[in-house]
Order: C-alpha cells, then structure tokens, then sequence
C-alpha cells in the first residue's frame, strides 16, 4: 500500500499541473469573499456607510440590472477568451510541434485569468441571489460596489490575456520560453553538483527492478532522502527522468541490499505516468527545440529563420553544458547527497537534437553551415574530453551528410569555410575532418 505522503506528493505533482488547479483555487476565494461581503453587509458599520454610495447601488432593481449584465459579460468574455486559446493551440501544433501544447496550456497566467473569469461570475451569482425586493434595505451595496470594481478588473485581464495569447503564438517567443527554461534547470543542476564529488561505481550494487511501467516523472526526495539517511545509504537512479520503463527494468541501485520493506518504501518513491515527461529539463527542453527546428525546415512552413535561430540557442546551451558531468544529485544530507541521477551524455544529447535536423536540413546549405557552427560553439569553454570526442563525431556526421547532399559548388564551398573555421581550433579541440572535394570542372564557366 502507497505510503500516504508518497499519495500526497503524487496528488500534488498532477493536480498543480493541470489546468483546473487556479481555477478551482481562484473561485473557492471569490466564494470565500462573498460569504464574507454578505457578513459585512449585516454589520452597522455597512449600513453607516450605505447613504455615501451612488443612488443606483441602493435600489434593488438597478442592482440586479448591474448583476445581470455582469454575468452575461463575463460570461460572453469567458467563452470568447478560451475560443481563441484553442485556435491558439491548433496554429501552434500545426506550425511548431504538438510537444508545446501542454507548456501553453498550463500557462500560469492563462489558468489564473480563467479562474477570475468563474470566480466573478461565482460572485455575481451569489449576491444576486440575496437580493429581495421586498427588503431593499438588506440590498449589498458594499458587495455591488465590489462587483462593479471586479467587472473592470476582469476587462484589464482581458487585455493580458490578449497579450498573452498574441505572445504565445509568436515561435521567437516560445523559443525564449524552452531557452530561459533550459538554462534555469541548468544553473540548478550546477549549483546542486558543486557540492558533490563524482558519481560512485554502482556496477556491484544491488538494483531494485521497476515495479511499474510507465514514463518517470519525478522522485519523492523527501521520503527517499529519509530512507538512505536511516540506513546510512547511497543510490543510483539507473535511468534518466523521462525515460519509459517496463516492469523488471533495473530503476535504481543501493549500496547495500535493501529488506522487502525497504523495497517497498523505495519504489513507491518513485512517479511513473503514461504521459510523456513534461517537466523543467534542460535535455527536454532542447528536445522540444529541435523538433521547433524540424518543422520549421518542412516544406509546408520552409522558414529556415526560424531554424538557424532554435540551432543557435541550442548551441548555448551545449556550451553552457561543457564540463558538467552527465547525472545530478538529490536527497541531501549535511551538504552531501546520497542520490544520484543519470543524465544524457553529450552524444545522445546530439543524437536527440542534433541529428534530426542534420537529417531534414541536408538539402539546405545555409542550415548545415548554422549546424557546423554549432558544434564550434560548443567546442568554446571547456568540454570533458568525452563531449569532446562526442562533438567531433557529430562534425564528421554533418560533413559526411553535406558531402551526399550538397551538390552545387558555390555551396560546397561555403561548407567548407565552416570546416576550415573549425580546423583553426587549437589543442584537443581540433576536429580531424576532410573538406568536401569540389570537381575543378565546376569552378570554370563555359
């Protein structure tokens, strides 16, 4: 049986990131405030205050006439709003990829504004239902005040949410939301590996086998964290977040054995799905840039812009990764951890973002000399001798791919300058790589 606080973080981890959580949150407040209001409005101080508002937040007719019109507008702005936010999320899966449709549609600021929107009109239908014609002095004045100041503010949140949904449709714009989100995730991950030695040999450890299948999402630290510091442990997670497992797949190896408890409390730790992995990560954030740069070099799009900007910040990224080792740490324990996550190295992070748009872009001269810069720009810094070896073979690949391709002279050429620019790289950085031979016929005019 799952451990209550493992329910708990699992509950939370689902429910925060669906698009119902500010909703419901949003409109249990605006609930709570017109319970409080219709309290107020009972007390003398409301009644004190009532001669000094407007006369027609003092007539009962007028009132309701406010309240109606309010409804019927916020109404009306709700169904309006969320029609343009599904038009939204069929342009952007049609022009960048399906894979940034769970980032918008979680878009904190969209989910708050709609949690407004049923908020006001939660409130509006409450107080409308207190008012009586036949006891006008129990009419909420103090409350339609309020109601009137909600109904401009949810006019301002219309105009963010405008912006918002102008925003999110724009590719320069989601690009800047995958980078700002790869980079925070990480500096994170430096920060946690600076305190932290090298990853430990696990090969004679013993491996706990997954229990479920499904995608790992994320680890329960906490209770884990409890667990190895109790026993005096350390673990090595045996996948990287993201990864699908099966039953019987190795997921995590412990220094000692652990007893049927133990192994029971460890895996139930640990949050599979069926849903692809969504979370901050800068592999999937890169993932999801590469794919934008894909879809871009189609031919129903052909903006290959749009392309040559996703390879750049992709090839920040890789810089930024030079020298990081390839796993992270957790379950810290006096500034030590005792977890430990494995993390893509360099070659299958190239294989992953790389290599696809190698693959659709070999046709496209000026995309593959984007891509040859790329790797320039993550040989700049300072690389393990493994990203190293990693890059080198991506530039052969890229060479190799421009070669079968690349057919016109003039373009070979210009190739090749992308390959001398990389020759001129000093020490262990310089890449052994051929330029792409350019029949002498071809350079003579008829």
């Amino acid at each position: 049986m799952s451990a209550p606080s493992n329910t708990i973080y699992r509950l939370v981890k689902r429910v925060s990131e669906s698009i119902a959580f500010y909703p419901a949150l949003i409109t249990s407040l605006y609930a709570m405030l017109a319970a409080g209001m219709l309290a107020f409005e009972a007390t003398s101080l409301a009644a004190s205050i009532r001669g000094y508002f407007p006369s027609g937040l003092t007539d009962t007719d007028t009132g309701r006439e406010i309240l109606g019109t309010l409804i019927t507008s916020i109404v009306s702005l709700t169904v309006f709003s969320f029609s343009m936010v599904m038009v939204v999320l069929n342009g952007a899966a049609a022009r960048l990829t399906p894979r940034v449709l769970p980032g918008l549609i979680s878009d904190t600021r969209n989910r708050v504004i709609l949690g407004i929107y049923l908020g006001s009109t939660l409130y509006y239908l409450l107080l409308i239902s207190t008012i009586n014609k036949s006891h006008p002095n129990d009419l909420p004045s103090t409350g339609l005040l309020l109601a009137l100041l909600m109904g401009i503010f949810s006019l301002a949140m219309f105009v963010v949410f405008i912006r918002s949904v102008s925003q999110s449709i724009q590719v320069d714009w989601v690009l800047s939301q995958l980078y700002s989100g790869a980079c925070a995730t990480l500096d994170k991950r430096k920060k946690r590996l600076a305190s932290a030695g090298a990853m430990p040999d696990d090969q004679d450890w013993w491996c706990l086998p997954a229990a479920k299948p499904g995608y790992l999402r994320a680890v329960n630290e906490r209770r884990l964290g409890e667990l190895l510091s109790t026993r005096g442990l350390k673990a090595v997670v045996q996948v990287e977040p993201g990864f699908f497992l099966v039953v019987g797949h190795p997921l995590i190896r412990f220094s000692q054995p652990l007893s049927e408890d133990d192994q029971a409390r460890a895996s139930d730790c640990f949050d599979f799905h069926n849903n692809e992995f969504a979370s901050a990560n800068v592999s999937y954030g890169m993932r999801q840039i590469s794919e934008i740069a894909v879809k871009a070099i189609s031919p129903a799009i052909n903006d290959p812009g749009t392309a040559m900007r996703a390879i750049n910040l992709i090839s920040v990224l890789l810089q930024r990764l030079g020298g990081v080792p390839p796993f992270d740490v957790g379950c810290f324990d006096r500034g030590q951890p005792r977890l430990y996550y494995p993390q893509l190295a360099m070659q299958r992070m190239l294989e992953m973002v790389i290599a696809p748009i190698r693959v659709y872009a070999s046709q496209d001269p000026l995309v593959m000399i984007t891509l040859l810069q790329c790797m320039k720009n993550a040989l700049h810094d300072s690389p393990s001798e493994e990203q190293i070896a990693a890059i080198h073979e991506e530039i052969r690949a890229l060479r190799d791919q421009a070669d079968a391709h690349v057919e016109n002279w003039r373009d070979r050429q210009a190739v090749n300058d992308a390959l001398l620019r990389l020759l001129k790289l000093e020490g262990r950085k310089h890449p052994c790589v051929q330029m792409l031979p350019i029949e002498s016929k071809s350079l003579v005019p008829d």
